[in-house]
């Protein structure tokens, strides 16, 4: 769901910009106010976690495939202060490193993988869960979270490309909704088969109030880092079909001529590893790279952001 460069305007990308980072300002100051050395480790690994998930790309139907978003899960482990800035760090190192989602289209990607993808499942995991859930009931609940996230973040998206003229509004919105609809129940699979785990294993952690003891979050975070990097190891077996996104505004006729344009020239686009001839190796040790980056990023940013709060 990377919206590329060239396919929003230019009113509509710097609104989307403006927006997310008043977003992130916000978030940041209300996320640093529970940051503990705990919980800084386990955004930096849950957000490795994100990133190689979202390598791997599920065949859906038609030609089509889907990936893992991870913003419903991020706000259901941290609570969604915490879960947007985890979503803005991998879509800032997928952009800036793996031309995945485009410079200037930044800021919409944080609006719809972060913002919306965040809040909605985060509302409707609560909603659901209710006060002192059973694994049960938790399991669902992120489920149907994680779902509602990921359509209503391609609607957001498919708004967007309206908005900038790319595409008939009911076209874009039909076609959207009705791939992520589909997509979204693997989104639904994946949140609540890692809710489950936690549920049962530490369910303390599950919410923005958890305590996130060194304890508690040791073993989590060891398992998640390795899920993290066996992930990206096997990213060579991807669907290589079209995304959502871009089955659409290619089938669409609207994408060769916006879709095209790149900003910046990233050291590993299309998640390959430069000078490696092979190419199945060369995609695992991006994967990995890439999960590192992304982990050592979000630590070292919200391990100061944390040490801004102690200095004031």
């Amino acid at each position: 769901m990377h919206i590329p460069d060239g396919m929003l305007d230019t009113k509509t990308w710097v609104t989307a910009w403006a927006g997310s980072a008043g977003a992130l300002g916000y978030a940041a100051r209300q996320a640093r106010k529970t940051l503990t050395d705990s919980k800084i480790v386990l955004m930096a690994v849950l957000a490795a976690l994100i990133f190689a998930l979202q390598m791997l790309n599920f065949p859906v139907a038609g030609g089509t495939s889907g990936h893992f978003a991870g913003g419903a899960a991020a706000a259901i482990l941290l609570g969604p202060w915490q879960a947007l800035l985890v979503m803005a760090g991998v879509l800032g190192v997928q952009a800036l490193f793996f031309a995945d989602g485009g410079i200037t289209a930044f800021g919409a990607n944080v609006v719809n993988m972060g913002i919306v993808g965040v809040f909605v499942g985060w509302s409707v995991y609560r909603a659901i869960a209710g006060r002192n859930p059973s694994v049960s009931r938790r399991s669902a609940a992120a489920f149907v979270a994680a779902w509602a996230g990921c359509f209503l973040a391609a609607l957001a998206a498919a708004l967007e490309l309206w908005i900038s003229g790319r595409a008939p509004l009911g076209a874009v919105m039909g076609a959207m909704g009705f791939w992520h609809a589909l997509i979204g129940i693997g989104e639904g699979l994946i949140t609540a088969g890692l809710v489950t785990y936690l549920a049962r294993t530490r369910p303390e952690l599950l919410g923005e109030d958890a305590p996130a003891s060194t304890t508690a979050v040791r073993p989590v975070a060891v398992t998640l880092g390795v899920v993290a990097l066996g992930a990206a190891g096997l990213s060579f077996l991807a669907s290589s079909s079209p995304d959502g996104l871009e089955y659409v505004y290619f089938e669409q006729g609207i994408g060769k001529e916006f879709a095209e344009h790149v900003l910046l020239r990233s050291p590993m686009p299309d998640y390959v590893m430069p000078g490696v001839s092979n190419q199945t190796l060369a995609g695992v040790l991006a994967g990995i790279v890439g999960v590192i980056i992304t982990g050592a990023l979000l630590y070292g940013a919200v391990k100061g952001l944390a040490a801004r709060r102690h200095a004031a």
